[in-house]
């Protein structure tokens, strides 16, 4: 592995590293994961093409190997970097995913990354929040 593939990989596990050891880390929280893989996306190809001039596939394989490492289903990652990577490759796209990807490519030459760490718990809330759905104990009528 080339001295700048190694750079892009060894972020991306610092990224990984700092997010999972945060106490409001929860792997069981499939949405927590797909903010925190749409925002890896974002970040490491931000990293791999800005700074290492990394191919896609290149880059694709470092967000599926450390999704996967954190006991993520291999298929569920690679269809979830799939749909971040047509997510990024769409003009005037809007979606929240795309946002998210936003978020981490342009933390990705930034040294300090606790803004982008506390973004994966504030941007989980904040998308509960927005598609929470009335239930027996929180009706309807309590969202107006």
């Amino acid at each position: 592995m080339s001295d700048l593939k190694q750079h892009a990989k060894a972020k991306s596990e610092e990224f990984t590293r700092q997010v999972t050891s945060d106490p409001r880390w929860k792997l069981e929280d499939e949405l927590m994961c797909q903010v925190f893989g749409f925002t890896l996306y974002g970040y490491v190809f931000g990293i791999g093409r800005v700074h290492c001039f990394m191919d896609v596939g290149d880059i694709h394989a470092i967000i599926v190997d450390q999704l996967a490492g954190l006991g993520i289903g291999k298929k569920y990652v690679e269809g979830l970097v799939e749909a971040a990577h047509q997510e990024f490759i769409t003009e005037n796209n809007q979606s929240w995913q795309n946002r998210l990807i936003g978020v981490g490519h342009s933390h990705a030459l930034k040294e300090d990354m606790r803004v982008l760490v506390d973004s994966i718990f504030t941007n989980t809330a904040a998308l509960q929040k927005a598609t929470s759905r009335p239930t027996a104990a929180r009706p309807w009528w309590r969202f107006w």
